[in-house]
């Protein structure tokens, strides 16, 4: 049966072996963000010693990952919420008003009910649920959680907050749901 392959980002068994110096090296395979699997060493004067500066390594080798991948369908909805605001700020497409009215709706209308869940269990009926209780106490937030989270009550939509399926690795994830390219004005020479 052929060896389980490494998810991205992590790395298999560490052995230790004393080198012909007296040293001690500690090795790994680390599957880099790029798919491939690359041998990692760290030395040190004990066989720990060793371990502890690969581990270094590795950790500081995490630190390199694309920024596309830092959201999965296992990451906090708050993560989404931080990785969003973020997202709008750097497409600067609307107004500092309505990114602020946009972030304050999402903190203190949608935020308390799906903060401590993974993206994976929100679904488009835990949506619709949360979106009908609300609008039972009244209509004018459940309208505002509405239109930050992008569609009457579906996270995976492909709108405003809903772009959540393109930042991360969900089955939803299509390329259909990508966000649309924006042409800009060409200049006259």
């Amino acid at each position: 049966m052929p060896r389980q392959r490494l998810t991205i980002g992590t790395f298999g068994d560490i052995s230790t072996r004393q080198m012909p110096s007296g040293r001690y090296e500690a090795r790994t395979r680390y599957r880099d963000w790029d798919g491939h699997a690359r041998l990692v060493q760290g030395t040190g004067a004990t066989a720990k010693a060793a371990e502890r500066a690969l581990k270094a390594k590795l950790a500081d080798r995490d630190l390199f990952q694309p920024a596309d991948t830092s959201l999965t369908p296992d990451s906090l909805f708050r993560d989404l919420v931080t990785y969003w605001l973020e997202d709008i700020d750097l497409e600067d497409r609307i107004s500092r008003t309505t990114r602020n009215l946009y972030e304050r709706n999402m903190r203190t209308l949608v935020s308390p009910a799906f903060d401590h869940l993974a993206l994976r269990e929100i679904g488009v009926a835990r949506c619709d649920k949360f979106i009908k209780q609300l609008a039972k106490i009244s209509y004018n937030r459940a309208k505002q959680a509405r239109v930050v989270l992008g569609s009457p009550s579906s996270l995976r939509c492909g709108t405003k907050f809903c772009r959540a399926t393109r930042w991360t690795t969900s089955p939803a994830s299509t390329a259909s749901r990508t966000s649309p390219l924006r042409s800009w004005p060409q200049r006259s020479m």
